[in-house]
């Protein structure tokens, strides 16, 4: 009798075991389908420019803080990506949840000056300011107030 007991409690073990767990392809329907994004961060220049020549998502938004692939290729200091995507008809005026823009990045990036990454940031410098972009860019901060003003982008500008 009591082998009973003990039989029942290795059954509800086995059976508790076999529970299926979840995997990330299980979630993954869940989760917005941001190609452009997935191209950027992967580096994938080739996809970049496949997605773009479509204008698949040149505006997309990351959910985690409202950044766009053109934000996303800034802050990782791909400026040919970057010039690409303005090419392409990125929206140049988007910012991230904490005011982030292209522009700002364009000032601290960490590619070595002279290089052929560093001719494409002035490149981009030279794209934004051709589009009413004012330098030095306002600070996060800044862009942020002048947005919850109404005030960005900067009226008369081209979008």
């Amino acid at each position: 009798m009591r082998i009973v007991p003990l039989m029942l409690v290795a059954c509800l073990c086995c059976v508790g075991c076999k529970k299926k767990e979840h995997t990330v392809s299980q979630n993954s329907d869940k989760e917005p389908h941001l190609p452009m994004i997935g191209a950027v961060m992967h580096s994938d220049t080739d996809e970049v420019r496949r997605l773009a020549a479509k204008g698949i998502g040149l505006n997309e938004r990351a959910p985690e803080d409202q950044s766009t692939p053109l934000l996303m290729a800034a802050a990782t200091d791909q400026w040919p990506v970057v010039e690409l995507l303005i090419d392409s008809g990125a929206n140049i005026w988007n910012h991230s949840e904490f005011g982030d823009t292209s522009a700002n990045y364009t000032l601290d990036s960490r590619i070595l000056r002279g290089s052929p990454e560093d001719a494409a940031r002035v490149r981009v410098i030279e794209k934004l300011k051709a589009r009413g972009y004012p330098f030095p860019p306002p600070n996060p901060d800044e862009v942020l107030a002048l947005d919850k003003a109404g005030k960005w982008p900067p009226p008369g500008v081209k979008r």
